[in-house]
């Protein structure tokens, strides 16, 4: 059977969706992504690599270059959810589904998608690590990190030496789940790499579309598609 089809007849029988999506997703909308050959990951920034400048650690150290390097390099103004995103929450009318995402950058609920638990959290909100008042990150960057209180505020996203403490309640959610729809992730990074482990392929299918190929590429109840998101989206959205 063609992947795409089996995809759709995928979608429409099962009761319970789960999507999980990384990087992939958002480089559609124009984002870099932090891992692949040419991402943010591998570039120094005033001699700092990001995993270390996007730490616990440098952000109490220094968070003038945090700042300086979340304005310049992770500043996700501007960007618009592209046709995958758009699929998404489109589907959440007609479909069960719920989605878990390693991205950041908002562009789920910009296209209109309700049920998105955002497993590193979100570039929208900092928070004052002394008084816990809550402030568009949008005015961090035009009023400065310092708080009245004394405190600084710090960016609602999970920073690398940090715990990811939703991975738990997205395991629940994969367990529950009866079908994972994977996009743009070549489920190799932990903890989220394990979702997939916890959601299980004894008796449950799992439909990835990612440009690289994946561990389970050859899974007997994996159906994997090595092309662009939003267009095989929209493929699959037209057997629906």
């Amino acid at each position: 059977m063609n992947q795409i089809i089996k995809a759709a007849e995928l979608l429409k029988k099962s009761n319970k969706i789960l999507v999980l999506t990384g990087a992939g997703m958002s480089t559609e909308s124009g984002l870099k992504d932090f891992r692949s050959k040419d991402g943010l990951g591998s570039i120094l920034y005033e001699g700092y690599y990001p995993e270390e400048l996007l730490s616990r650690r440098f952000f109490y150290h220094n968070p003038a270059l945090f700042y300086q390097y979340l304005k310049e390099k992770l500043n996700v103004t501007g960007f618009s959810p592209n046709k995958g995103h758009l699929t998404l929450a489109k589907w959440e009318n007609t479909l069960n589904m719920t989605i878990i995402t390693q991205n950041i950058d908002m562009l789920h609920q910009k296209a209109g998608s309700k049920n998105v638990l955002e497993l590193h959290g979100t570039l929208a909100t900092a928070t004052c690590t002394n008084c816990g008042l809550k402030k568009p990150l949008r005015e961090i960057f035009k009023d400065g990190y310092d708080c009245p209180c004394g405190g600084i505020y710090k960016p609602d996203i999970v920073l690398y030496d940090e715990e990811v403490t939703l991975i738990h309640r997205a395991f629940a959610m994969a367990e529950e789940a009866d079908l994972l729809l994977v996009l743009g992730t070549s489920l190799k990074v932990y903890p989220a790499a394990s979702i997939p482990e916890v959601f299980g392929l004894r008796n449950k299918s799992m439909i990835i579309i990612n440009r690289d190929a994946t561990p389970y590429e050859h899974h007997y109840n994996v159906t994997e598609i090595h092309d662009g998101i939003g267009a095989t989206l929209e493929r699959i959205n037209k057997l629906i």
